[in-house]
């Protein structure tokens, strides 16, 4: 089923007109700018809680792995945890991610996100394999993506087509006491210090 499912999805990817703005901010800030207004993806973080909507949002990403799939109408938000027995089959997970871009998400126009996992985390010892297989999962649907992967922090992350950005509010950041702009330069400084790969596609853009 998967196969199929690649093959057939394989020939209408490449083929993006729009550029994504990665905002990255501290919780307080993250708090300020995503409102009411914003469908959350909430707890426990299985498929079934996943989102598709013009704004949405999730928080407390941890070990868990985080993937928006955006069309530039709207975004298709999930929140997989690794802990959870229904996560436990990847197959399964990466047939059913797959099916829900399919259905519903415009084809021609696609960019992706992914943020989270946890390495070497005794409690949850598949957070980086989760990653790993939906990173993959991207690379063979041939989605360009931007990608946050493991440090030591909670995120919270939300987007919102009217604007087509996305914003990462994480703990790291409220830790400081200096102002973020000054201490760091630039966002992709503060980014590496509080992730360990971080990788920002053509396509988007990382500002505060």
């Amino acid at each position: 089923m998967t196969n199929l499912i690649l093959f057939s999805f394989n020939e209408n990817m490449d083929n993006i007109s729009f550029q994504s703005r990665i905002r990255l901010t501290n919780r307080y800030e993250f708090r300020n700018l995503v409102n009411r207004e914003f469908e959350q993806v909430f707890y426990p973080w299985t498929m079934k809680e996943t989102v598709c909507s013009q704004k949405a949002r999730t928080d407390g990403i941890y070990d868990c792995t985080a993937l928006g799939i955006t069309d530039g109408i709207k975004v298709l938000l999930f929140h997989i945890c690794p802990t959870v027995v229904k996560n436990q089959d990847f197959n399964k997970l990466e047939t059913q991610i797959t099916e829900k871009i399919i259905n519903m998400m415009n084809l021609d126009y696609l960019q992706g996100f992914i943020l989270g996992s946890k390495k070497y985390n005794i409690n949850s010892p598949r957070s980086t394999e989760l990653f790993d297989m939906i990173e993959g999962l991207l690379k063979k649907l041939h989605i360009q993506h931007s990608k946050f992967k493991g440090g030591n922090f909670n995120n919270n992350i939300a987007y919102d087509s009217t604007k087509d950005e996305w914003i990462i509010g994480s703990d790291f950041l409220n830790t400081i006491s200096s102002p973020k702009e000054s201490l760091f330069e630039s966002p992709q400084n503060a980014a590496k210090r509080i992730f360990d790969q971080v990788k920002i596609a053509d396509c988007d853009e990382l500002t505060w």
